[in-house]
C-alpha cells in the first residue's frame, strides 16, 4: 500500500539526478532539462499530498430519517377551549370536544318566558351594533334560514331555539356584508370576552349577556354540539361568516361564533 504524504509538513525533496550510465556523465547541455523535470516532480508530490488530506474519507452513509408533520394545524393541535377574542388574539377553532367557554360574569337565573314572547332588537355598544331582529326557521336543506341580503342592518333569531334569556342557547345570525358594503355583523370578529350584548324582547325585558369567548371555525367542521347543545344557564350564540370568500360559490369558508351568558336583566 502506498502511503500518501502528510500535508502538515513538506514532502521529502526528490533525489538528485543519477549518472546516465556506468562511467558516463550527462552532457552539460542536458543538465537544465534534468533540473526542470526534478522541480516538476517535487511540485506533483506536494499536490498529491494536499489532495490526499483534503479529500473526504470514504464512509458509509446511513439513509436520512423521514420526518412527517402530522396534522399540522388540524384537530390534534386545536386548543382545548374557545379563545377570548379581541385585538391581537387569533380566532382559532377549539377542539371538537371542547365545551363552551366558561362564563366571564356571574350568570343570573333564566327568565320565565311566555310562548308569544320573541326578541325584537339586538345591541352591541362596543361594535356600534343596533339592529332589529326577524324570526328565522329552517330551509328545506335542513340549514337555518338567514336574513335577506338586501337588508344590511338586520339580524335574525332562530325561532326553534330558546328566546334570549330563557334556559339554553339562543341563536342569532347576521351577515358580515352584502353588495352594498358592511352588514350588521361586519365587526363581530372584533368582539372580546367581557363585552356586553343586549337583546330587547317583546315583553319589555332587556336581556344583558356577557361575552365568554369567540372562535372562527370551518363550515366543514362546524361545532354543532358546542353551539346548540344543552346548557345549565341562559346562553346566547351570535353567528356570522368569516374566512376566505369563494367567488364561485358566493360564500365564505368559515363562521365566526360568539358565546355569551346571561348576566343581567332589566326593563326596557
Amino acid at each position: 500500500m502506498t502511503q500518501q504524504p502528510d500535508a502538515t509538513r513538506p514532502p521529502r525533496p526528490p533525489a538528485p539526478p543519477q549518472p546516465a550510465g556506468p562511467g558516463r556523465t550527462l552532457p552539460r547541455a542536458a543538465l537544465p532539462a534534468v533540473l526542470l523535470l526534478a522541480c516538476l516532480a517535487g511540485i506533483a508530490a506536494i499536490m498529491a499530498g494536499l489532495l490526499a488530506v483534503l479529500s473526504p474519507a470514504t464512509t458509509t452513509l446511513e439513509p436520512a430519517q423521514e420526518v412527517t408533520v402530522v396534522n399540522a394545524g388540524g384537530g390534534g393541535h386545536l386548543p382545548p377551549t374557545v379563545g377570548p377574542g379581541g385585538p391581537g388574539a387569533p380566532l382559532t377553532q377549539a377542539a371538537p370536544t371542547a365545551p363552551p367557554p366558561s362564563p366571564a360574569a356571574l350568570p343570573v337565573p333564566p327568565v320565565t318566558t311566555a310562548r308569544s314572547v320573541r326578541p325584537v332588537r339586538i345591541a352591541i355598544p362596543d361594535l356600534g351594533v343596533s339592529a332589529p331582529l326577524m324570526r328565522l326557521g329552517v330551509q328545506r336543506t335542513g340549514e337555518i334560514e338567514v336574513p335577506p341580503l338586501s337588508r344590511r342592518n338586520l339580524a335574525g333569531w332562530y325561532r326553534h331555539g330558546p328566546v334570549p334569556g330563557e334556559l339554553g342557547p339562543a341563536v342569532i345570525l347576521g351577515h358580515v356584508n352584502n353588495r352594498q358594503g358592511a352588514a350588521v355583523f361586519a365587526r363581530l370578529r372584533e368582539i372580546r370576552r367581557g363585552q356586553k350584548i343586549y337583546v330587547t324582547r317583546s315583553d319589555g325585558v332587556v336581556a344583558e349577556f356577557t361575552v365568554d369567548g369567540v372562535e372562527q371555525v370551518s363550515k366543514k367542521t362546524f361545532p354543532t354540539e358546542r353551539v346548540y347543545g344543552n346548557t345549565t344557564v341562559a346562553a346566547l350564540r351570535l353567528i356570522t361568516c368569516g374566512g376566505v370568500y369563494d367567488r364561485k360559490r358566493h360564500g365564505y369558508s368559515d363562521n365566526i361564533i360568539v358565546y355569551a351568558t346571561l348576566s343581567n336583566t332589566k326593563a326596557a
